[in-house]
């Protein structure tokens, strides 16, 4: 069975429940694994706070549209917004071998949805950045 969902929210950090409790209660209902349940619900927290507090600007409105399949023991989702043209694919992953406080700031947050997810893709079509991630069902 194959379930397809679609969920357009503003860029407030307060909108993030809404997506999150609808991912959860789904893929719960797939019969997904908690790990899984939990590392899909990381990722997307990760990626909803990234395009809040960074694609549309200090103060900027705007919207983020969110869609997600559910088929065939794995989820897509992507995540799609008009801000500023970033491609979190490009940034170097952090080198977790030197102490925290001797990091660059930032990529912590992509680094983890690339190792929590099974794949991460990034697309700009036209005026949109598109981010696209796959989760596939683990065995318990």
């Amino acid at each position: 069975m194959t379930s397809t969902y679609n969920i357009s929210i503003s860029n407030r950090i307060e909108e993030t429940p809404r997506v999150t409790e609808l991912i959860e209660n789904e893929v719960c209902r797939a019969g997904f694994p908690q790990k899984d349940v939990y590392d899909i619900l990381i990722a997307v927290d990760e990626i909803l706070s990234n395009i809040v507090y960074y694609a549309y600007g200090e103060g900027g409105s705007g919207k983020i549209d969110i869609a997600f399949v559910i088929a065939d023991g794995k989820i897509e989702l992507e995540f799609s917004d008009e801000g500023v043209e970033f491609d979190p694919l490009k940034k170097k992953d952090p080198d977790t071998s030197v102490p925290v406080d001797q990091r660059e700031i930032g990529g912590l947050g992509i680094f983890l949805v690339k190792k929590l997810m099974n794949s991460v893709e990034y697309s700009r079509v036209g005026q949109k950045n598109n981010l696209k991630i796959t989760k596939i069902k683990t065995g318990e």
